[in-house]
């Protein structure tokens, strides 16, 4: 008879349970939209495109021959609006022929480095013009302009050679797990064999 008793409130505390994970369900999928709409993701609060101002043609046209598609630099919000996503102590560029995912850090020596600016530059390939992407309430166009004119040339000297090492390392890298998988299965073929049927 206790038995019966208690079963119904165990129905109710297991409903109650997958009622609180729909709501969690529903309410972080509204989250995910609502990141989609207000630009998350990659280059967090950065809406403004302004790479079409002739005064940062310059440095456009010095970072296109590079292979890269993302560069992004600066500390800014961002979806959660407590939450910030770079740094003004590297810039991040990812080149345009691998994943999205792989991208390169480069180093901002101190005298270069700016606390006031943030700013994401994208191309859809190597021949396409640049986007310049900024919050234009958090930096300022002349220091905008000043960051660009001091890191396109510090891109333009030290990206090659970064890309260059990080793609070695990795084909380093696979190349030793492909080794290991290797010697892994001549290993469980020599013990599998080592036993007289």
């Amino acid at each position: 008879m206790t038995q019966r008793a208690t079963q119904p409130g165990r129905k109710s505390g297991n409903a109650t349970v997958i009622r609180l994970l729909a709501v969690a369900v529903f309410v972080g999928l509204m989250g995910g939209g609502a990141m989609l709409l207000n630009g998350g993701g990659m280059g967090g609060g950065l809406h403004s495109d302004v790479g079409g101002n002739p005064e940062l043609a310059p440095f456009q046209a010095q970072l296109q021959a590079l292979n890269a598609c993302i560069i992004e630099y600066g500390a800014r919000r961002g979806v959660a609006r407590h939450r910030w996503l770079g740094s003004s102590k590297y810039v991040s560029v990812s080149h345009c022929d691998g994943p999205s995912a792989s991208s390169v850090s480069i180093s901002v020596p101190e005298e270069l480095q700016s606390r006031k600016v943030a700013f994401a530059m994208k191309r859809s390939s190597r021949s396409a013009a640049w986007k310049v992407l900024v919050d234009k309430e958090e930096t300022s166009f002349p220091d905008l302009k000043q960051s660009l004119q001091q890191l396109a040339p510090l891109l333009v000297e030290k990206y090659p050679e970064e890309l260059a090492n990080a793609v070695q390392r990795r084909a380093d890298s696979e190349r030793a797990q492909q080794e290991y998988k290797d010697a892994e299965r001549s290993r469980k073929e020599a013990a599998k064999n080592s036993y007289t049927e």
